[in-house]
């Protein structure tokens, strides 16, 4: 599978900066994940913490809260997993909110059918 990058924006939704950086579009991960740091300075803070488990079976305990992303020129809330330093991942999660799915042959973000069933 190949991988690739999206441009995403990231704020606090209450008229905040937002703050554009490239993600790993990531379909492995449920959530997606930014910078503890980052995620602080724009004024967004963890509301719980989640036990989550990398590839390799580990399990780790992080704080998770919620950012207003903006994706594709779409823009709504999802929640965002606190992680280290230079970690920016857009998760399977995420794609879903926006309506998107991974093309990875052509590294882009394509629509994808919503369905209700």
């Amino acid at each position: 599978m190949g991988t690739f990058k999206a441009r995403i924006g990231v704020s606090d939704g209450n008229g905040g900066p937002t703050e554009w950086v490239e993600a790993l579009v990531d379909t492995g991960a449920t959530w997606t994940v930014l910078p503890h740091s980052m995620l602080e300075r724009i004024g967004i803070y963890p509301d719980t913490k989640m036990t989550f488990t990398y590839a390799d079976g580990r399990e780790v305990l992080l704080p998770v809260g919620e950012a207003r992303l903006t994706v594709e020129g779409k823009a709504t809330f999802n929640p965002v997993v606190f992680g280290e330093e230079k970690r920016y991942l857009l998760g399977a999660t995420s794609l879903q909110v926006f309506g998107l799915i991974a093309d990875t042959t052509n590294h882009r973000l394509t629509p994808a059918p919503v369905l209700l069933l």
